[in-house]
């Protein structure tokens, strides 16, 4: 159960950090260790079973987070040049007739 629950904590980490700023992980950090509690306690999971799981969640959810900031970075500073995003010929109207 903790694998699958850090892949999916992880995949929405960088679904959060390729479009939201660092305070969304406050309540999707929250939200995925309520959900891990519930997911051990419905599964009858032992205590330490579900703490492991909800710190390994939170953990993934971070790391997820940190790589989308990485991938949208790299991304940015490939795309920013070819659509002329600080080229001050691109973008300046003075000069042309």
């Amino acid at each position: 159960m903790t694998l699958e629950l850090a892949l999916i904590g992880g995949l929405a980490g960088t679904a959060l950090g390729l479009r939201y700023k660092v305070l969304i992980l406050v309540p999707a950090v929250t939200l995925a260790m309520i959900f891990a509690m519930i997911v051990g306690v419905a599964r009858a999971d032992h205590f330490w079973s579900i703490v492991l799981a909800v710190a390994i969640l939170g953990t993934a959810v971070q790391f997820g987070y940190l790589a989308g900031i990485v991938i949208r970075a790299i991304v940015g500073s490939i795309c920013a040049p070819m659509i002329g995003g600080r080229n001050p010929e691109l973008n300046s109207e003075i000069g042309r007739t």
